[in-house]
């Protein structure tokens, strides 16, 4: 193999990756019920294809030997990967009113202010999510077993990291939330009963929608990355409504799936996707850092950490931001905590565990995290491993660039015209920064603790 196979090889993973990610894209925004991965894969096959990884060894490259191999295990999990995106397309649980679509349910418990009916939502999302369990799980057994098969080894270095994040947040998310917790009548277990519904009906913060309102996002979006130099306005974004679309935002490359949710939800969710999207759409896939597109999406979201920013943002003078910043950091730090617990669970997944066992393990790591009840049902749709992984990457290095750029251009770094040119470097090397000056996963829960306890953050 000679360089320009290599090449050759590159330009196929980047028509790949680009087109799976439009198909995934199209199931999420709910505008086809089964997508077409397998004959993607057909299609762009030298891009995952067993022989390709044993070339691209051979010749010493390592780093595109290890992504083509990685698609070759996802192409092996094609097959049920189209099944169970199928199958949630159309589960629906039985709520309140009837049976009832996951994502309906899922938007629905963050808005009913009714306790007993949320309970009923949450029970058609647990019962929803288990009717595309069994193929989801499939997909990610025979994902994992590839990867096996073609040497790729789970990242336990990671893993430790990750449970550090547990550990140097855990005081300080326990009081916080327990305090939140009490306002509204609910204890944390074991000796109360709050469970996953609850907690995301507490961290939604619907009494905050009147100064998280829905008119000013997006030119809040476009400010802030204006300030970052980051240019969003090249992403494709779908806002429309329908029933099968997922509750959030979603990136694809250069796509964005919203369904707003409403509140400070959307706030943090919308610029975290929106850098993800513009990162990627200007990136190539072969031969990124897969913690980029992260690393830009927790720079826009993190923005609403800066007082300077924030005051602006929502009009609230920065006596009242505080109080809205420990807000932002909990939701913040709820969002790392989960993922963090539910990485070392993929990774046991990727290394062999399934079935009854991944689920109790799941569902004991998450609700330990989470501080809340979480129920049987939801461990297949945290078995990527990978992504987890360069979320608290992307999440850390977004922390320790954002530390720089205070020092550098001071705290409103953002309306500095230089700040944009010290990001540009990263973002055309197609990295966050050196290998070598990789942030430890637990700086972005250090930080978000800072903020907590009344540091800077």
């Amino acid at each position: 193999m000679d360089s320009g196979e290599v090449e050759q090889v590159q330009d196929e993973v980047d028509a790949l990756c680009r087109a799976l990610s439009e198909e995934r894209f199209r199931h999420v925004a709910g505008i086809t019920a089964r997508p077409e991965l397998s004959a993607i894969f057909e299609a762009h096959a030298l891009a995952s294809h067993r022989e390709t990884v044993i070339m691209l060894r051979e010749q010493g490259e390592r780093e595109l030997a290890a992504r083509v191999a990685g698609l070759a295990a996802e192409r092996a999990a094609a097959g049920s990967e189209e099944a169970w995106r199928a199958a949630d397309a159309v589960a629906t649980g039985p709520g309140p009113d009837g049976p009832v679509g996951l994502s309906e349910a899922a938007l629905a418990l963050l808005h009913d202010r009714n306790r007993e009916r949320r309970a009923l939502l949450a029970r058609a999302v647990a019962e929803g999510a288990r009717a595309s369990s069994a193929p989801r799980e499939a997909a990610a057994e025979s994902r994992a077993a590839a990867r096996a098969s073609l040497g790729l080894t789970p990242a336990w270095d990671d893993v430790v990291q990750a449970d550090e994040v547990l550990a140097v947040s855990d005081a300080a998310y326990r009081d916080l939330l327990a305090w939140f917790a009490g306002r509204e009548g609910l204890e944390l277990p074991p000796r109360g009963a709050l469970d996953r519904a609850e907690l995301l009906h507490l961290l939604a913060f619907r009494d905050q929608d009147g100064l998280f309102r829905p008119a000013p996002l997006s030119q809040v979006v476009l400010d802030g990355f204006d300030g970052l130099g980051i240019d969003i306005r090249r992403v494709r974004l779908d806002g429309g409504a329908r029933a099968a679309k997922w509750p959030g935002a979603h990136a694809f490359e250069g796509r964005l799936s919203l369904r707003r949710q409403g509140g400070l939800t959307d706030w943090l969710d919308l610029p975290d996707a929106a850098g993800r999207a513009a990162v990627a759409s200007t990136s190539r896939p072969s031969t990124r850092d897969p913690s980029l597109p992260a690393t830009a999406g927790a720079l826009g979201s993190g923005l609403l950490l800066e007082p300077r920013f924030l005051s602006t943002a929502i009009d609230v003078d920065r006596k009242g931001a505080r109080d809205v910043l420990r807000r932002l950091a909990l939701r913040l730090l709820f969002r790392l905590r989960v993922r963090a617990a539910a990485l070392r669970v993929a990774t046991e997944v990727e290394r062999g565990t399934g079935g009854r066992a991944w689920r109790e393990a799941h569902r004991e790591a998450l609700s330990r995290a989470a501080l809340a009840d979480w129920p049987d049902g939801l461990a297949s749709r945290d078995d990527d491993a990978g992504a987890l992984r360069n979320a608290l990457a992307g999440a850390a290095w977004a922390v320790a660039i954002r530390h720089d750029l205070r020092e550098r251009f001071d705290e409103d770094y953002w309306r500095n015209p230089r700040t944009g040119e010290a990001l540009a470097g990263r973002l055309a090397a197609g990295s966050p920064g050196p290998e070598a000056q990789r942030p430890p996963l637990a700086r972005a829960a250090e930080a978000l603790v800072s903020l907590l306890e009344g540091g800077s953050g």
